[in-house]
């Protein structure tokens, strides 16, 4: 990667916010991988469903007050047995919180796996690692060993002793994990078989044994009372704040969004940022269990507080703002309306229509259908208050598919019909679900419970320990052309990588957004401050995107070797390595095209000039696949990637960026242009920078 992101974080959070603080993504790299992650969704989607469910936590209070004396008596003997024995459990009665299984209940018995066992076939060994049953569910952990990524698709099952099977409800499975989530085992359940099978073609049996969960094995949660603290309530959807357990290390809390209306779920990502009255940005870790799969639950872990904290839990939709998108079924109101096509309807065959559809409380207009070359039928909808889409369907026995569109010509959106064939007759179009928009905010006033050790207070923004610095990579290509590029780099970085002091760079991308694309948008402006000290290491960093109108989209910072995203909430620790600051947007695609990769690159040298008259160096690396990728919603199949930079022959400095895909035959579609606006160093940054890095809570 360049230099000029000091963040090359190993957690997905982080990763994130790399990708989006870098002032131009690489995209022979981008497109590779966005290939490769397009291609195992395909694969995943044309895989056998599983059906999901999820599930609602008892929010009962720690421990009932014991009242009668002879059963304090009784519990105070046994627990003296236990521990002259060295055995002192909790009797397994447990409320809190077991890491990558969530919160537990207090209404029954929790168990834990007794020890890990495996089970090998044909070159495969899958090793239980973990088990908790509680009075709602059974959950699973797998370490898989000699498992191909390709001939996942288990099957998983498990044997009770009276030899009922239950089968699994949720699963997550790649070439080296695996977990599964069954119904709650029967009471008193502490030996059972699981059955794991279609595993390339193999079965497993692994046969365990459960124990009572011992104190130290669980964080304990907090009673939350009758009602839970949770926001304002906004067209039936609001947060709460459902469980909360302190360690003396951290804090693990759950949150949840709760619908008013049935039928109803989330149509996009959101997150949560925790802050205190001063306006300081909390770490949040997101440690949702994989089988937690609904997206309406999530489970993260932050610093352990005092208890004299007043702080306050934000929701954030994604991309950022406070105005979540929603959608609702309707399927059983069989609203619609009816459609004929006439005898003989052609491609591209447009009818005016005037068709009122009311559907839960929202009037929709349809003014128009056009036949498409599927064959289908696309209808469009005026704008309806907050509606930003719906779902169509018919009964009809010649329908293929139903498909959503954005926005067309004064606002109106889209919906659309896919056939074998149009039919020859009229028949009925139904509304089966409306895509709608909620306005925020939403907050929870929140003042945690104390970490139970003393002295565990929340801490101050400080310095992390010194990082090793990244050196410089060495040429790896002899090739002149690197060699030149190399050189021009250095020339124009050479000046920014002295310290202290703070260096300004500022940026702008326009982007052709792809299907489905939500960020970045189709204009982005980026400015970056980094703090140098005097080995000329980035000791601190601010990251500002806005669009068009000068609004904050996202802003992040990095402090020492720790990474927060303001916007989203998320934060973690990068490698622990010290960079420079450097605009080389080259260097990586560059060593890329040096090695021996499955693409084939070219790098191409020409003269030109840059868009302020210089003479400009122009730098094309075109990289082809080895077999054309088809994305999904897109319409042509992608050949390869270009990167074009264009380079000041003056200054060295990489003044202009720009991505394309390779379509057939070497056309090319541009996809970003990014260029950089400014670059500066000063003594100081403006205050306001100072004010928002000081927000920064260092774990």
């Amino acid at each position: 990667m360049n230099e000029m992101n000091p963040i090359l974080p190993p957690s997905l959070d982080a990763a994130l916010i790399q990708f989006y603080t870098e002032p131009q993504p690489d995209s022979v790299f981008v497109a590779r991988l966005e290939a490769q992650l397009r291609q195992r969704q395909m694969e995943m989607l044309s895989a056998r469903p599983k059906t999901a469910f999820s599930f609602s936590n008892t929010k009962e209070s720690f421990m009932q007050t014991l009242r009668a004396r002879p059963v304090l008596a009784l519990l105070t003997v046994i627990l003296a047995l236990l521990a002259l024995t060295g055995m002192v459990y909790a009797l397994g009665r447990l409320t809190g919180f077991i890491p990558g299984f969530g919160f537990t209940s207090n209404t029954g018995l929790v168990y834990v796996l007794a020890e890990p066992v495996e089970s090998t076939n044909g070159g495969i060994t899958l090793r239980l690692d973990n088990a908790v049953s509680d009075d709602t569910r059974f959950w699973t952990t797998l370490t898989a060993k000699g498992l191909l990524e390709g001939n996942i698709n288990a099957q998983a099952f498990v044997l009770l002793p009276d030899g009922n099977k239950l089968q699994f409800q949720e699963g997550n499975e790649s070439a080296t994990r695996m977990s599964f989530t069954f119904p709650a085992l029967p009471a008193g359940t502490q030996a059972l078989t699981l059955l794991v099978e279609a595993v390339d073609g193999l079965n497993f049996s692994l046969e365990l044994q459960l124990r009572p969960a011992r104190s130290g094995e669980i964080i304990p949660a907090q009673p939350t009372g009758s009602t839970p603290p949770q926001s304002e309530d906004r067209n039936g959807l609001k947060l709460v704040l459902e469980n909360v357990a302190p360690a003396s290390d951290k804090t693990v809390f759950q949150v949840s969004l709760q619908f008013g209306h049935p039928n109803t779920s989330m149509g996009g990502p959101w997150s949560i940022t925790l802050s205190d009255a001063a306006g300081r940005v909390y770490p949040l870790q997101d440690i949702t269990p994989d089988t937690m799969t609904s997206g309406h639950t999530f489970i993260y872990q932050t610093l352990p507080f005092s208890g004299n904290e007043h702080l306050t839990l934000s929701l954030v939709a994604d991309p950022g703002g406070d105005t979540l998108p929603v959608i609702e079924d309707f399927s059983a109101d069989n609203a619609g309306f009816r459609f004929d096509p006439g005898p003989n309807p052609q491609i591209g065959q447009s009818w005016d229509l005037n068709e009122m559809v009311s559907v839960g409380g929202y009037k929709l207009h349809v003014v128009r259908a056009t036949m498409t070359a599927e064959p289908g039928l696309v209808f469009e909808f005026e704008p309806a208050a907050d509606v930003t889409g719906v779902m169509l369907y018919t009964t009809d026995p010649l329908l293929q598919a139903s498909a959503g569109s954005p926005p067309v010509q004064d606002k109106n959106f889209t919906a659309g019909l896919i056939f074998k064939s149009i039919p020859a007759q009229p028949f009925d179009v139904r509304v089966t679900q409306v895509y709608y928009t909620v306005a925020g905010p939403w907050t929870i006033q929140w003042q945690p419970p104390a970490a139970p050790t003393p002295g565990a207070a929340s801490p101050t923004p400080t310095e992390v320990p010194t990082s090793a610095p990244m050196t410089t990579p060495t040429p790896v290509s002899s090739d002149p052309i690197v060699l030149e590029v190399q050189a021009l780099a250095r020339k124009f970085d050479a000046p920014f990588q002295k310290g202290p002091g703070w260096v300004q760079v500022v940026t702008e991308n326009i982007t052709n957004p792809q299907a489905g694309q939500t960020y970045p948008p189709p204009y982005l402006k980026t400015e970056l401050w980094y703090e140098i000290d005097a080995d000329g290491y980035i000791t601190r960093m601010l990251s500002t995107d806005r669009d068009k109108n000068g609004q904050i989209l996202q802003q992040a910072a990095t402090v020492g070797n720790y990474s927060i995203n303001f916007t989203y909430g998320s934060s973690g620790f990068n490698d622990g390595k010290r960079y420079r600051v450097s605009l080389d947007n080259l260097a990586f695609s560059l060593r890329l095209a040096a090695q021996d990769t499955q693409d084939i690159t070219q790098v191409l040298r020409e003269q030109s000039t840059c868009e302020n008259g210089n003479p400009c160096l122009l730098i094309t690396v075109r990289a082809y696949f080895p077999a054309p990728h088809q994305n999904p919603g897109e319409t042509q199949a992608y050949y390869g990637s270009v990167k074009r930079v264009w380079i000041d022959a003056q200054t060295g400095q990489q003044v202009k960026t720009e991505t394309s895909w390779l379509l057939k035959d070497d056309k090319e579609t541009v996809t970003s242009t990014n260029r950089v606006l400014a670059v500066e160093k000063v003594a100081a940054p403006p205050q306001e920078i100072l004010n928002v890095l000081a927000k920064v809570v260092v774990p």
